[in-house]
């Protein structure tokens, strides 16, 4: 009896613990999931020479002009484009723009030499956050023409929209 006693307090004092670690895993997961398809995105580019778009889609084939937790990597060739790529975010996981990229409908957009644009600049973020933490509860994602990279920070209950870079 005692032995479950004390199996139930340990109990009690892991489980919100675990909690964190898994809602620190989604969002780690999230923001190597994004960064992994900034960087297909940019290689498909310059593979095949063509333009190529991360964006967030509803239906798995055409970007939308709203953040949400499904992205596509899609090539345009030719006038034809094809999705060859696509990101799920976990449901618990917000997303938030930097100006630039809700200035460009959440885009990330490609050139076939494998320089991005961002609405009308050079460089963008996206920010993925996990309300449910207290610190460090955000991945900032940014692409520009130099570099793709990821940093956490504290957003906010509120999920602060990230800086342009």
């Amino acid at each position: 009896m005692v032995t479950v006693a004390v199996l139930g307090i340990v109990a009690a004092i892991a489980a919100p613990a675990f909690g964190r670690m898994i809602s620190h895993n989604r969002l780690t997961a999230g923001g190597n999931e994004m960064v992994g398809a900034l960087q297909a995105a940019r290689a498909e580019a310059i593979s095949r020479r063509a333009a190529v778009t991360l964006c967030p889609s509803a239906d798995g084939a055409n970007c939308t002009a709203s953040a949400g937790s499904q992205w596509i990597v899609l090539v345009t060739k030719n006038g034809a484009s094809k999705p060859v790529r696509s990101v799920s975010l976990h449901s618990a996981l917000r997303v938030a723009g930097s100006p630039n990229l809700v200035a460009g409908n959440y885009r990330f957009d490609f050139s076939p030499d494998g320089f991005v644009k961002v609405g009308s600049r050079s460089a963008g973020s996206v920010a993925l956050c996990a309300a449910d933490l207290s610190s460090s509860n955000a991945i900032d994602i940014s692409a520009s023409t130099v570099r793709i990279g990821s940093a956490r920070r504290a957003a906010g209950a509120s999920c602060s929209a990230p800086g342009d870079n």
